[in-house]
């Protein structure tokens, strides 16, 4: 599971969110104080990407993962050659 680890009204915080509300993925979002210097920082099966270089980085791998899945799970429709129904 992907976790999104935020800032209530942190600008990076809301643009790593819309990138991943973009892809229609699930994730969770956790608010955390401002206290914690990390933040915002992701985690998915107990790794975290803190840094925004990081952040970048499994962003985009996550993209490209998501893309290539769907362009194989694309819906198709074909007619049936021996009595012409569609689908």
């Amino acid at each position: 599971m992907i976790t999104l680890h935020t800032l209530a009204k942190d600008l990076e915080s809301k643009k790593i969110e819309e990138r991943l509300k973009d892809l229609v993925i699930a994730f969770q979002k956790m608010e955390h104080d401002a206290e914690d210097s990390d933040l915002p920082y992701i985690e998915e099966d107990g790794k975290k990407y803190v840094s925004e270089k990081d952040i970048e980085e499994w962003l985009r791998k996550l993209e490209a993962e998501v893309s290539w899945s769907r362009s194989l799970s694309g819906d198709g429709c074909y007619i049936d050659p021996q009595d012409g129904t569609i689908c």
